[in-house]
């Protein structure tokens, strides 16, 4: 309902041509919640008078957070003296990210009209490797000599600080560009005038360099509870820095593709509303065809003991419960093992203690199972839930009970082994996957339960076969 009201307020505003109320929206309002409120104008007529009338330290921030689609209608529709303007007001990381989105042709006309050292940026930005620090690196920051007075410090950061993305910690260099310390501003503030920077300076400080993960990036944000942290190159050189609002996106990123590689899409880079109904086609039909191919390994098996589900053909009323009592037990155990491997708590020759204990894990999770199983079949075949009888083609067993036992245990025991497997093999996927420096999500999900479903079958029918079967002469 706000959004609604806001929406209402700035479009009448517009119309009205009343160009006070619109700054005064913008001056109270985040940028976000002003862009996400008109994410579904498309008459760029409105959106150029807001640029028109509202100064560029408050438009550009609005600009990055419009949609792609309203970013390029404004682009076109923007001579080249608007755009510098905005550029101008922008920061390079903020300009690439929309960038990324945009055909070549208005990428050419950004660097085109960029000033030049906001074009450096860009492409230097643009270089770098996808997921990267280097590629989600700001490189507005405040950077001091360590010679500098305190007093001169603090002038400069007056002077500009406001261009800068942060100005809480202020990363120190020598002469050559090399990082050697930051200084926070709190120490800077409390620190006397006539100190330099080197004096006061941490030197304890934590970066990262250019090619370092993204992911990781993340998570020494964490470790270490940063603010802001220095990107270098080999040569220990500051390249730029990585503020906490970089981290923030990274991690809705990264949550956003393990959550569709557990479900086997491809990641979504646009909100589903915007995505091309064939984007979405193609995303999700590989992986589909992918897993179908694999199940062909369930129909050999199947198909390899028709003659005995022929024979006593109960055996197919319990299959879906083993097969999804053995996905839903490997899938507990892949979750947990993901999330700890991206939460970086293993160490290196943990392996064999999460093996050893997951094992441990799985024989007391597969004894009550395997109880309550055989429990609660007995009570279904007994109520009549469950049709068992004791007519098996040409053999008849006097007593209805000694079918039934043998069904509840041939199930329970099956649980038993398929609960073991299951959690182990979930175990082992994540780690297989880190082995070969992939997502260990993509190790998730339906993969797991795929894999799991044959060793559920075979696994079934091989203890019908060598240990129940026999039993009742079949």
């Amino acid at each position: 309902m706000e959004n609604l009201e806001l929406k209402e307020k700035i479009l009448n505003a517009i119309q009205e041509k009343n160009s006070s109320l619109i700054n005064e929206i913008f001056v109270n309002t985040p940028a976000i919640d002003i862009a996400e409120t008109l994410e579904d104008v498309e008459d760029v007529t409105k959106l150029l008078y807001i640029f028109k009338v509202v100064p560029s330290e408050f438009s550009a921030p609005f600009f990055t957070e419009l949609t792609n689609k309203q970013q390029q209608l404004i682009i076109d529709a923007f001579g080249d003296k608007q755009l510098i303007e905005l550029l101008d007001h922008s920061f390079a990381d903020d300009v690439v990210d929309s960038m990324n989105e945009m055909p070549a042709n208005m990428v050419n006309r950004i660097l085109k009209v960029a000033p030049s050292d906001l074009r450096t940026d860009i492409n230097r930005l643009l270089n770098y490797k996808e997921d990267t620090a280097g590629s989600v690196m700001t490189t507005e920051y405040i950077e001091m000599k360590k010679d500098i007075s305190v007093s001169d410090a603090i002038d400069k950061i007056r002077k500009n600080g406001r261009e800068a993305e942060t100005i809480y910690t202020i990363f120190v260099r020598d002469n050559t560009r090399t990082l050697i310390g930051t200084v926070n501003l709190d120490d800077l503030i409390f620190a006397q005038n006539e100190q330099t920077l080197e004096e006061i300076m941490n030197r304890n400080y934590v970066y990262v360099n250019v090619d370092t993960d993204q992911e990781q990036v993340a998570e020494m944000f964490k470790r270490y509870d940063l603010n802001a942290m220095a990107v270098v190159n080999r040569e220990n050189k500051l390249c730029g820095i990585i503020t906490i609002d970089d981290v923030v996106d990274i991690i809705v990123e990264e949550a956003t593709e393990d959550m569709a590689l557990l479900n086997k899409t491809a990641p979504m880079e646009q909100k589903y509303l915007d995505t091309p109904l064939f984007t979405l086609v193609k995303k999700c039909v590989p992986w589909i065809i992918v897993l179908m191919v694999l199940e062909i390994f369930s129909s050999v098996i199947l198909s390899g003991f028709q003659s005995e589900i022929a024979k006593f053909s109960v055996l197919s009323v319990f299959t879906p419960l083993i097969m999804d009592a053995g996905g839903n037990s490997g899938g507990q155990t892949t979750t947990i093992i993901v999330r700890s491997l991206a939460l970086n708590e293993f160490n290196r020759g943990d392996v064999k203690k999460v093996f050893w204990k997951e094992f441990r894990l799985s024989v007391i999770i597969g004894l009550i199972v395997s109880v309550f199983a055989f429990a609660w079949l007995m009570f279904e075949m007994a109520t009549g839930i469950v049709e068992c009888h004791a007519e098996i083609g040409l053999i008849k067993i006097d007593n209805d009970w000694i079918v039934r036992l043998c069904v509840a245990g041939l199930v329970a025991i099956t649980l038993f082994i398929v609960m073991i497997f299951s959690r182990l093999v979930g175990c082992s996927l994540p780690f297989i996957a880190k082995a070969l420096k992939r997502d260990p999500a993509v190790m998730c999900g339906p993969l797991m339960t795929t894999i799991v479903d044959v060793i559920a079958l075979l696994s079934y029918f091989l203890v019908w076969v060598l240990c129940f079967g026999p039993i009742l002469g079949l």
